[in-house]
């Protein structure tokens, strides 16, 4: 699905990730120090950073959101709509949007929505925030997007607790000039590639899905763990990621030179380098900075543009960007915007 809405800005994007990190070379007792220094070499990851038990994705976007609205002066009030974008909710129900509403003062005239996605959820938010806007039911929508994915991790999980970090994000998406472009893509027949196979009501929690064992890899988990195919996953992206931004740029008819960067999922540094590859475009427009976060979901987009904003803004590569995010669904999409009076903040620590 390819679309264009038009009279919508990105004001701000706030970010916030957990004080507590782990340096993944404590691992090295468990795993041996080669095997350690081999998946931190590949991934690109050398720490992350895990939020403590009763700490939720909420918090860190509550956090991100209250730094927006010092920074901005901006009222609670102002905002007439939330969008909750995470796969660690704090209930079951009610809609940890409509916790938030009230949390952070926004008026209870807004609406409230939350969205069920991981990886790419960044992009899903900023397109249901956007439709708000450009529908004109709203002026002003707070978009969180975030996880605690470690809490999700069994810890014997050598895979996932080696590259998966925990942050939270808001951005503020309001009636404005500009136009976002969108080319968002789902397949469910890839579900069972990233799942969390017990839980839900088609496989309720019981004393068996509990009980954790070795599976492939020597990774050990439970049915009530998240579990990823790291090779079918790294295939869909190498499969679907180059043709939805060059399908994106044809839509827009922007030439690929003209991009200041592409801002991807931050998903693994051989992920990222490769698709740099294979989109044929310089190292310097594909940022990779989760070296000491890890991959943290929804909110590694925001998350990297707080870490880069400096060097983007001082090298002029923010009027013209493609943001890009891929994973759980299996689900990916892009958007072209103009970022370059973005103000951007953080990232902040809770």
């Amino acid at each position: 699905m390819k679309v264009k809405l038009n009279g919508v800005s990105i004001k701000a994007i706030a970010s916030t990730y957990p004080k507590d990190e782990f340096d993944l070379m404590e691992l090295a007792a468990k795993y041996g120090e080669t095997e350690v220094k081999r998946i931190i070499a590949s991934t690109g990851v050398s720490k992350i950073r895990v939020a403590p038990s009763g700490t939720c994705s909420s918090d860190l976007c509550e956090k991100a959101a209250k730094d927006l609205f010092l920074a901005l002066n901006i009222e609670p009030g102002s905002i007439d709509g939330i969008v909750f974008v995470s796969q660690t909710f704090d209930h079951i129900v009610p809609a940890t949007s409509v916790l938030m509403q009230q949390r952070l003062g926004i008026s209870k005239h807004a609406v409230a929505f939350d969205i069920r996605y991981g990886c790419s959820g960044y992009i899903y938010g900023l397109y249901q925030g956007a439709l708000l806007v450009s529908s004109g039911s709203c002026q002003r929508v707070l978009v969180c997007v975030g996880d605690v994915s470690t809490h999700l991790i069994h810890p014997d999980d050598r895979a996932l607790r080696m590259v998966m970090g925990d942050a939270g994000s808001s951005t503020i998406i309001e009636k404005g000039d500009e136009a976002l472009s969108f080319n968002i893509m789902s397949d469910g027949s890839g579900a069972d590639f990233l799942i969390i196979p017990a839980g839900g009501c088609r496989y309720p929690s019981n004393e068996n899905s509990r009980i954790a064992s070795e599976r492939e890899g020597g990774n050990i988990r439970s049915d009530e763990n998240l579990f990823m195919d790291g090779m079918e996953i790294m295939n869909f992206c190498l499969r679907e990621v180059p043709p939805c931004i060059n399908d994106l740029l044809n839509f827009m008819s922007w030439e690929k030179v003209e991009v200041g960067f592409f801002g991807l999922h931050q998903a693994n540094k051989f992920i990222v380098d490769y698709l740099q590859k294979k989109l044929k475009v310089p190292k310097e427009t594909v940022p990779v900075a989760l070296q000491l976060t890890g991959n943290t979901g929804p909110a590694s987009i925001p998350l990297m543009l707080s870490l880069e904003n400096q060097r983007l803004r001082s090298e002029k590569r923010l009027e013209k960007a493609i943001l890009c995010a891929f994973g759980v669904g299996l689900s990916w999409g892009a958007v072209g915007v103009d970022l370059s009076k973005t103000i951007m903040i953080g990232p902040s620590e809770l």
